[in-house]
């Protein structure tokens, strides 16, 4: 996870104009992403060589991502879209170490032809969804897959308004590696370490990313859907509803009550919250 500190400058920069039909589309990283960590795209790298073959990409895909910071209710999202049964569960499938096992198993030489073996075995309604990190958003436009699938994507941005509440949730997981409700506690609650530096550094982080996703659609022209984690909690079958309009799919609705995750509410994070307002 980079430091605040580390985080590069945003810069200003105007959308591009929108191509001629039947023109390809070029997408590019901004100069104010140039410097992310490469978490993913370094191992990648390494993995499929400088000039890795681009099979095409299955013409009759759709494609949903889910564009997310760490803590911010993309699981829930991404659980109760697929309750409808319409749409595969959006998962982390462009981690390195998922992409690794799998090319290696199945003997992928790209990106794009990882691409479409996620097709293959995930589509559900002729759409693939995955959820991605600026990072992974970066990593499929240098690899070209962006400029052949753009124009059939969708790009659903999830936020959480209350920053503190996610930063503190981040800080706990990082500690005791319980990301979802599904995972076990590594360390006990009272071994956790309280600090609001920390806290802070992470708040940093999340409002940089959630920029750097801004600046990435507005300097390729893109327009994503925007959900408010809390908000989808309050009225689920609503936001539920509005998704299946904007992709337009039919039948779109599904059971919140099913989705078999639930939310990480916990003492110590209230104990957390209660310092950090506190000035502790």
């Amino acid at each position: 996870m980079p430091r605040a500190e580390r985080l590069p400058r945003m810069r200003r920069t105007a959308p591009p104009p929108l191509p001629a039909e039947g023109v390809l589309r070029r997408l590019v990283v901004p100069p104010a992403l140039a410097g992310l960590e490469r978490y993913h795209r370094d191992p990648l790298d390494r993995l499929f060589g400088a000039t890795p073959p681009r099979t095409p990409i299955d013409p009759s895909l759709n494609f949903l991502f889910v564009c997310f910071t760490n803590r911010c209710g993309s699981n829930y999202v991404a659980r109760l879209i697929a309750s409808t049964g319409v749409l595969n569960v959006a998962e982390e499938v462009f981690n390195a170490p998922t992409v690794q096992e799998h090319a290696s198993r199945e003997g992928l030489r790209s990106l794009h032809e990882y691409v479409n073996f996620l097709g293959r075995r995930l589509n559900m309604s002729g759409w693939l969804t995955a959820k991605l990190g600026i990072e992974q958003v970066v990593m499929l436009t240098e690899a070209g897959i962006f400029d052949e699938i753009v124009d059939r994507t969708k790009f659903l941005l999830i936020e959480r308004q209350d920053d503190v509440a996610q930063a503190v949730s981040r800080l706990v997981a990082m500690q005791n590696g319980v990301w979802t409700s599904q995972h076990a506690a590594t360390i006990p609650d009272k071994q956790l370490v309280y600090s609001r530096a920390e806290i802070d550094a992470q708040r940093a982080i999340i409002t940089f990313d959630n920029h750097a996703f801004y600046r990435f659609f507005a300097s390729n022209g893109l327009a994503p859907k925007h959900l408010a984690y809390e908000a989808v909690v309050k009225s689920p079958e609503q936001h539920l509803a509005g998704i299946g309009t904007w992709l337009g799919l039919e039948a779109f609705s599904g059971d919140p009550a099913a989705i078999g995750i639930r939310r990480q509410e916990s003492a110590i994070k209230r104990e957390w919250l209660e310092r950090y307002g506190r000035g502790d």
